[in-house]
């Protein structure tokens, strides 16, 4: 809190402002990327991006439900497809992707944070558990239907159950990534095999103000974090800082499943309040571009409701993405 305190000093931020800072900061962890390795490298129950994931024996791996409209969905693809340039190139992963619109469909892995460890950092936000895993995963088709998939496309899934085993990633994501799903049909040239890597995550602690305030007072405590890193955007627990507008009535609509709908948002906006929690933001400019290229200029944000965060029910995550 000292680090806030400061900044409203040397920033000359009036008293009231600078109250109002300091009581609604935020202890965060800003996650700082090691370079990639080799999957095997890193030992089970490490934090890390990309790679695959070490879940405890019996835990199901993460799917995505049907869609609830997987003939008009198809249809529209195809439309679409039909009118761009390129669309020869792209046709064959369309019918990959429109043969899994109507099955329950395995999600992709994009990181796991051991929260064990993180409660030890003064950073540690704890309206987390302070044990267990964390893993996030997403749904690799979700850039060819947008608002349609389910929770934003994310899943997010807590476990402090041990015994913790690396598990193989499922083939039709393996099969997902080689046909070019997160590229727009743009083919890979290797197996998936070939190049399993992972990015471990080390904490960095500090402090985040809510959005609300930040047009405010522009605070800058970088040099409270440490010397972190540039680039690196990832985040365990704290206020989320968008990238472009605040996100809490489209998290709103996401997660009732009125994604998209411009009528219903200034509604959301006044419902959702600030009560939905920034629990996990993952940076695209990482090793994930192998399953989502598009994100290269962005990142993805999970939030979970308050209540639903007391009560542990992660399943109930929302996942919204912003870019530059």
């Amino acid at each position: 809190m000292l680090s806030i305190q400061r900044a409203c000093k040397t920033l000359n931020i009036n008293t009231a402002l600078s109250r109002a800072l300091v009581n609604t900061a935020r202890p965060t962890i800003w996650l700082r990327h090691g370079d990639p390795v080799n999957d095997t490298a890193l030992p089970a129950g490490a934090s890390k991006v990309g790679g695959e994931p070490d879940l405890p024996p019996g835990m199901a791996w993460p799917t995505r439900p049907a869609l609830a409209d997987p003939e008009g969905t198809a249809k529209r693809l195809r439309k679409t497809l039909a009118n761009r340039a390129g669309a020869d190139d792209a046709a064959l992963c369309l019918e990959f992707v429109i043969d899994h619109l109507a099955q329950e469909t395995p999600m992709a892995f994009l990181a796991q944070v051991n929260l064990s460890v993180m409660a030890r950092e003064p950073g540690f936000d704890p309206s987390l558990p302070d044990r267990g895993m964390l893993w996030a995963f997403n749904d690799p088709f979700a850039d060819w239907y947008g608002t349609q998939s389910p929770s934003g496309g994310i899943s997010l899934v807590w476990s402090d159950t041990g015994g913790l085993e690396r598990r193989t990633t499922p083939q039709v994501v393996r099969e997902a990534w080689q046909n070019g799903v997160s590229d727009y049909g743009i083919r890979m040239s290797e197996p998936w095999e070939a190049d399993v890597k992972s990015e471990l995550l080390t904490p960095v602690s500090g402090w985040s103000i809510t959005p609300r305030l930040s047009r405010h007072a522009y605070i800058d405590l970088r040099n409270e974090r440490f010397a972190m890193k540039e680039g690196d955007g990832d985040q365990l627990g704290g206020w989320e800082e968008p990238i472009q507008q605040k996100m809490h009535g489209e998290v709103e609509l996401i997660s009732t499943g009125k994604a998209g709908s411009e009528q219903a948002y200034a509604e959301s906006v006044l419902l959702a309040g600030e009560r939905w929690r920034d629990v996990l933001t993952i940076n695209a400019e990482t090793y994930l571009w192998r399953l989502m290229p598009t994100w290269g200029d962005g990142a993805m944000f999970m939030f979970v409701d308050e209540e639903e965060l007391e009560a542990r029910r992660f399943d109930k995550a929302a996942g919204i993405s912003q870019f530059t």
